[in-house]
């Protein structure tokens, strides 16, 4: 009876190992394919869907909280610009100095609101090599009635948060349903990613500005102070970085659309606060706001050379802003 037992102990104990094996090795082929592919572009320099698309992905425009934090936890830079879609399409790391080139990542995030801005800054200061931090803020960060529906989790402060979220990007169920190529292509916007986290995107046309303009109308509100208790945690979690904070310019359409609702006053005290917030903290403080103001826009005649819409401006602006915050020289050329 015990030969009997110990016999069929060794058939489970074969079983079970068989049934492991199985298991690892349908997990390695699952996690081969996700970093294969890389819809994310986490893990490789030239991930296939890249030479199908041309860069444009439906993933990194849809899913770009997602993306973006993912890929400031994957990539090797030194220097962080953080901030909203105005960062990362007006900002590109290809403008800046030449010393500086490869080291430069836009973190920059569409429609980030300020109650995120602490979870970017986490991220980004868990990053050991980053030295050098540009803060773009804008108003519509500090005044949107109602927060997005998917936002930056506060679990991201906490490095087994954010341990969590890279194992969600090897295996998860959202890792193994995107890492197909008709998951990332057929992109609706206009232009293409770059690997440092630019956008770039061509001249709108009219009919895209005007609608821009209309969301504008319905979305831009009175300021909200209480939001500045997040951008104080920010501020707080990237002491000991060289850190830059700006104001991101205003278009004189926008401007135009802020005296109409008469938000000119929390424009102002929005931007006075802003200052006193990063002088607190010891960051150098630039109010940009005006940059660009003398370049006029008219959302009926669609993109110019310096605003694509009411909100965003072009690299034109950008390289201004660049050189201001001291990641560009002066006079260097395009």
């Amino acid at each position: 009876m015990p030969s009997s037992d110990a016999a069929a102990g060794r058939r489970w104990r074969r079983a079970l190992a068989a049934a492991a094996g199985a298991l690892l090795l349908a997990l390695a082929a699952i996690v081969g394919r996700v970093v294969w592919f890389d819809a994310y572009w986490l893990f490789r320099e030239s991930p296939p869907w890249l030479a199908q698309t041309g860069g444009g992905n439906r993933l990194l425009d849809r899913q770009t909280r997602r993306a973006k934090v993912l890929q400031a936890m994957t990539r090797d830079y030194e220097v962080a610009l953080v901030g909203s879609s105005t960062v990362y399409h007006g900002l590109d790391p290809r403008d800046v100095a030449p010393d500086l080139k490869g080291r430069v990542f836009n973190a920059g995030i569409s429609a980030l609101v300020a109650d995120e801005l602490p979870v970017v800054a986490s991220v980004v200061r868990s990053r050991r090599g980053v030295e050098r931090v540009v803060l773009g803020l804008d108003y519509f960060m500090f005044s949107r009635r109602e927060l997005p529906a998917v936002r930056l989790s506060r679990s991201l402060l906490t490095a087994s948060g954010r341990w969590n979220a890279l194992l969600g990007s090897l295996v998860s169920e959202y890792a193994i349903r995107d890492s197909f190529l008709h998951r990332v292509a057929g992109a609706e916007d206009p232009g293409a990613w770059t690997r440092d986290g630019f956008r770039i995107t061509p001249p709108l046309p009219p009919e895209l500005t005007l609608r821009n303009d209309e969301t504008r109308r319905r979305t831009t509100a009175p300021y909200r102070p209480e939001t500045l208790a997040r951008l104080d945690e920010a501020l707080a979690a990237l002491r000991g970085r060289s850190l830059t904070v700006y104001l991101a310019p205003v278009s004189p359409a926008q401007r135009r659309l802020m005296a109409e609702l008469d938000l000119l006053d929390d424009f102002a005290r929005w931007r006075t606060d802003t200052a006193q917030a990063a002088g607190a903290h010891g960051a150098r403080f630039l109010d940009l706001a005006d940059l660009g103001a003398d370049h006029p826009f008219d959302p009926r005649e669609g993109s110019n050379e310096v605003w694509l819409d009411n909100l965003h401006y072009t690299p034109v602006l950008g390289r201004q802003i660049l050189e201001r915050v001291g990641l560009r020289g002066p006079g260097q050329p395009e």
